[in-house]
């Protein structure tokens, strides 16, 4: 059964490629005629959504319920932070995303706490591991690492600082206490 999930990867990536073959048009005039469309699209998208969220925000009660039912909506959530629309801020976002994973980690001995947030780039230290578990700092990265894609498709990157465990961050980043998670 096709999940709402898969129609937007879909999209996605036809999109992708249909831009890669506008890049590989020989004629220039006609590259620079596609792109300029497709700006002009994107704008016109974006001003009409910037238009609703606001129509929506005079709304009062009912128009809270949307903006919330929106936000949790993965496709809309993407359009908003496509035409820097998103009505929380990737600080807020963030926070909640650890916040969201908080209890997960601590269930297994862990914790992760944000350092820093500068220039979309976040910086995390995970704390703590379950000895009995040797795969455990990897499992807790992941589900960190998880927790904040989804939450922040927009932050640049995030590194982890240390590890859960000196022993743990030694097998699996030999040379260095400083792991690069994710980085666009």
């Amino acid at each position: 059964m096709k999940t709402p999930s898969d129609g937007i990867h879909q999209e996605g990536r036809k999109l992708q490629d249909m831009i890669a073959r506008i890049e590989q048009m020989p004629d220039a005039e006609a590259r620079d005629l596609t792109r300029e469309c497709l700006q002009s699209v994107l704008t016109l998208h974006g001003e009409g959504l910037e238009r609703m969220l606001l129509l929506i925000k005079n709304a009062g009660a009912a128009g809270r319920e949307i903006s919330e039912a929106l936000q949790r909506d993965k496709l809309t959530r993407g359009l908003l932070l496509i035409h820097g629309l998103h009505p929380v801020p990737l600080a807020r976002r963030l926070a909640d995303a650890l916040d969201k994973v908080r209890p997960y980690m601590q269930s297994h001995g862990g914790n992760v706490e944000l350092l820093s947030l500068e220039n979309d780039v976040a910086t995390l230290r995970l704390q703590g591991a379950c000895k009995t578990c040797p795969s455990s700092a990897v499992t807790l990265e992941l589900a960190v690492r998880q927790a904040v894609e989804e939450a922040c498709p927009d932050l640049l990157g995030f590194e982890v600082e240390g590890s859960i465990t000196q022993e743990q961050a030694t097998e699996h980043t030999p040379n260095s206490e400083r792991i690069l998670v994710r980085s666009l």
